[in-house]
């Protein structure tokens, strides 16, 4: 019956020693967060809603700007990316859009809270915002770490993480148009393979607008009606010369 009994209280101990282990790395990993007061929660729910709202206006911005928040330089005059000039693929790479949107995501958070003006009763201080983004096929997943302490008498917390999933398919729109990328450099003749664009759409679940910029430039316009938030439609704008 000792023994038994020793066994019991060993097990017990070591169910709440996970527990606690358990415990502790789902507060580090953040899936556990700690209640805030009023003022924290409230700062929380605001620098929430930046991220949100400034998230979505950049990953369509960089959409529009096929990957780029600003037209880089091999562009045309209208600001339209080119991604094929002389037999060249010049299509940024899926880390390089990540970059784009992580970067201007961090610059345009400060513009959004406005260095807390809208909460006069507080003590507020910000550290520089530092955006992780992950393109996923259905989603585009943004970790933001963004330090801020809320000062307010005695009471002193601090606030650093954020996540924000935007349900935009933009892997499965970068992958449509690196697939119709690289079958247009593989092409023999330098021209469009209509039928190569007509499957990546089909497969995909997207629409293909062309159009003609020049005699020698044709503009390309992915479309996905599966990504539309407030009626907007998420679209993939880019280029392509031939005959150069």
């Amino acid at each position: 019956m000792n023994k038994r009994g020793q066994l019991t209280i060993f097990i017990i101990l070591a169910i709440f020693i996970i527990g606690i282990v358990l415990i502790y790395f789902a507060f580090q990993q953040g899936l556990i967060q700690e209640p805030l007061n009023p003022d924290a929660e409230k700062i929380r729910g605001f620098v929430q809603s930046c991220i949100e709202q400034e998230s979505i206006e950049t990953i369509y911005q960089v959409g529009e700007n096929g990957g780029y928040f600003f037209p880089p330089n091999i562009s045309l005059d209208s600001g339209t990316v080119i991604y094929y000039e002389n037999g060249r693929n010049l299509m940024p790479s899926k880390k390089q859009v990540e970059d784009e949107i992580s970067f201007f995501l961090n610059e345009k958070l400060f513009f959004c809270t406005r260095n807390f003006v809208d909460f006069p009763d507080l003590e507020i201080i910000q550290s520089e915002p530092k955006t992780g983004t992950v393109i996923e096929d259905e989603k585009v997943v943004l970790n933001v770490n963004y330090p801020i302490t809320i000062m307010k008498d005695d009471d002193k917390t601090l606030i650093e993480n954020f996540k924000f999933e935007a349900p935009i398919r933009l892997g499965i729109v970068y992958d449509s148009v690196s697939e119709f990328m690289k079958q247009q450099t593989e092409a023999e003749n330098n021209g469009i393979c209509l039928s190569c664009m007509l499957e990546i759409s089909e497969k995909n679940d997207l629409f293909v607008d062309m159009m003609d910029y020049d005699e020698q430039t044709t503009l390309f316009l992915f479309r996905d009606e599966n990504s539309k938030i407030n009626d907007e439609t998420f679209v993939w704008v880019f280029a392509n010369r031939y005959g150069i």
